[in-house]
């Protein structure tokens, strides 16, 4: 990995140089800390810390792109080592020929039913004018905990699949895609017990699961009267539907030939899903039902700076049936929102506000978060209630430069009283560069 990172690295900076480069950093440094109540009468307090960054240097064709966090428990009973995960690391060839990008390293997937992250390449091709797509990848899939190494039994952990984008005319667009992955954990050893209890060694060997998918959708927006999404996956391997979706907001009084802002605005959605099991996994052997969920809901502008909304949904499984009602309001500077469940799955009344506030031409903003809930699990159960509070404010001092704060408060049936802090420092570097 070291290796192919400075080949990256050359290469970029090499044959990007004659054009100049653009460098882009971004650094994250937050920090989150609480004390927990173990058991009765014992506490034990924590500090979790996390470093993230964010690195591209860009040139005309080519660039360079990696995002790693690090992360280490300060406090703590279970204090461990410092971790870092690469998220990736790789190098983009763009407009090849004005109609192909090519990546190759670590990175993540978004290909339709294709998502994940792999350790290889990805290609793209666009014609006619972009209205046709392709797209096309394979890899490995990355180490255990994204560490910054091949995956040792690469050939039987990978990723593939492709992806057809098509757009005939400029409000719509249809896709279809395909993706298969194959995992086998490696073997490990255990101890287990004969029947005198002694102790003795096991090879444990898993077995080798994989999924495979193939999936349509269509999506469209309409001059803002109406827009609308729909997708459907199918499991190749066990056969079977595996997602069907529907999604709609319609603007009932919008004209195509009067640009004018409607306040109103309907939306409607249906979804069914099966579990997402791994073929040749001890679940895949398990009859399922199927989750279906409906939602409707309806949104009104009051001016440009306010907009109230209600949702109604439902969500089923089996013979079991959860309702939720949602009301509430948008506004330039507050948000609030009252909710009500109610079926199988418990009881529940909600309240949640949010204030933010900028001072000082935006350099300052308090914020404040409050929640309660009024809440039973089951027909028998006692009510209960949950009380959240959050307090903390955004200190922008540059446009590079922002600090985040915030203490959180929390009571409930578990915890009396619960204190976490949270603070995080973004900093944002961007500097053209002329020096290769």
């Amino acid at each position: 990995m070291k290796n192919l990172l400075l080949l990256i690295c050359l290469l970029v900076l090499s044959v990007s140089g004659a054009f100049g480069q653009r460098l882009q950093a971004r650094l994250v440094t937050s920090a989150y800390a609480w004390e927990r109540q173990d058991t009765i009468g014992t506490s034990s307090q924590h500090l979790f810390g996390y470093q993230t960054v964010q690195l591209s240097l860009a040139g005309e064709q080519l660039s360079f792109h990696t995002y790693l966090q690090g992360f280490n428990d300060f406090a703590g009973p279970v204090k461990n080592d410092p971790t870092v995960r690469l998220y990736n690391l790789y190098a983009k060839w763009s407009n090849i020929a004005r109609i192909a990008d090519l990546s190759i390293g670590r990175q993540a997937v978004f290909a339709g039913v294709g998502t994940g992250t792999i350790d290889g390449g990805l290609a793209t091709m666009r014609f006619l004018d972009s209205k046709v797509k392709v797209v096309g990848y394979y890899g490995s899939l990355p180490s255990l905990g994204y560490k910054a190494a091949l995956i040792e039994n690469a050939a039987d952990n990978s990723m593939m699949g492709g992806q057809l984008v098509v757009a005939p005319v400029e409000f719509a667009q249809a896709s279809v895609s395909y993706m298969k992955r194959n995992m086998r954990p490696e073997t490990y050893f255990g101890t287990r017990r004969d029947s005198l209890f002694n102790p003795y060694l096991v090879e444990i060997k898993p077995s080798a699961t994989a999924e495979e998918y193939l999936s349509g959708d269509l999506s469209l927006d309409y001059k803002e009267i109406v827009s609308g999404y729909a997708r459907f996956d199918y499991d190749l391997l066990l056969e079977k539907n595996s997602r069907f979706q529907l999604f709609t907001r319609v603007t009932p009084f919008s004209s195509s030939s009067v640009k004018v802002l409607q306040p109103l605005s309907i939306t409607a959605e249906y979804l069914q899903r099966e579990p997402r099991l791994l073929f040749n996994s001890i679940f895949s052997v398990f009859s399922f039902t199927s989750l279906k969920e409906y939602e409707a809901g309806a949104e009104y502008s009051i001016g440009t700076k306010w907009q109230v909304f209600a949702k109604y949904g439902s969500v089923s499984y089996n013979d079991a049936t959860q309702n939720q009602i949602t009301v509430g309001v948008n506004g330039e500077h507050i948000s609030a929102s009252l909710t009500r469940d109610d079926g199988d799955g418990g009881e529940l009344s909600a309240a949640s506000l949010n204030l933010g506030y900028p001072l000082f031409e935006n350099k300052l903003t308090p914020t404040l978060l409050v929640g309660y809930a009024h809440y039973k699990l089951s027909e028998f159960s006692q009510l209960e209630n949950a009380l959240s509070v959050a307090v903390g404010a955004v200190y922008r001092p540059l446009r590079a430069l922002s600090v985040d704060a915030q203490a959180q408060w929390i009571q409930n049936k578990i915890y009396n009283t619960d204190m976490r802090f949270f603070v995080r420092v973004n900093y944002l570097f961007s500097q053209q560069l002329a020096i290769f």
